[in-house]
């Protein structure tokens, strides 16, 4: 069982999950094979992917706030959670919501920051590919507004008081899920007969 289920509580949470996964391993994928083919190339043949170098970069780029959103939906991203875990519900429930509200701050930043950027670079072309700067820019508009859903599930969920969950390390959840399906397979190793 996938670790994001629980955190995707309908179809088109899932929808929207598998969407940012699809994309995350297909930017992966496409960086990977450019550069290997380009380094082959190069050293093969004395030639190479023109696009390979801007290409990578900007698919890079895609890739971590891509990554970062998703993190944060699954609830798998860095963060220090001993403060909460030694306080009683209350100031639980207060801590998550200011947290939240501190990120959603920073996501009204990336979302002006990310459209006056894209705005200033809609002219600006890379001089490989040939496409606008604002592909690069524009990732902080993407960024911003797709944080806002996980986050404000969040807060709602800290102030109905359901934020137990919320604060298992990824390490717990593993082990859960773990102990999860060895109880569904019963204890076997190899493969089914």
């Amino acid at each position: 069982m996938p670790l994001h289920t629980e955190h995707a509580p309908n179809p088109w949470a899932r929808r929207i999950t598998h969407t940012f996964e699809v994309l995350i391993v297909a930017c992966l994928a496409i960086m990977g094979i450019l550069v290997f083919g380009n380094v082959v190339l190069r050293y093969a043949f004395n030639s190479g992917i023109a696009v390979s170098e801007e290409l990578s970069r900007l698919l890079f780029v895609w890739l971590i706030f891509l990554g970062a959103v998703l993190a944060s939906a699954q609830r798998i991203h860095i963060g220090f959670d001993t403060l909460q875990r030694r306080v009683g519900p209350r100031l639980r429930r207060a801590l998550i919501t200011f947290s939240g509200l501190l990120i959603l701050a920073g996501c009204v930043v990336f979302i002006v920051g990310g459209w006056k950027q894209t705005v200033i670079n809609l002219g600006n072309t890379y001089p490989v590919l040939g496409i606008s700067y604002a592909w690069l820019y524009g990732v902080g508009i993407v960024f911003g507004v797709a944080l806002i859903v996980p986050v404000s599930y969040n807060i709602v969920r800290a102030l109905r008081g359901d934020f137990d969950k919320m604060t298992h390390d990824l390490g717990d959840r593993i082990e859960q899920a773990s102990e999860r399906i060895e109880a569904e397979v019963g204890g076997q190793t190899g493969p089914r007969a």
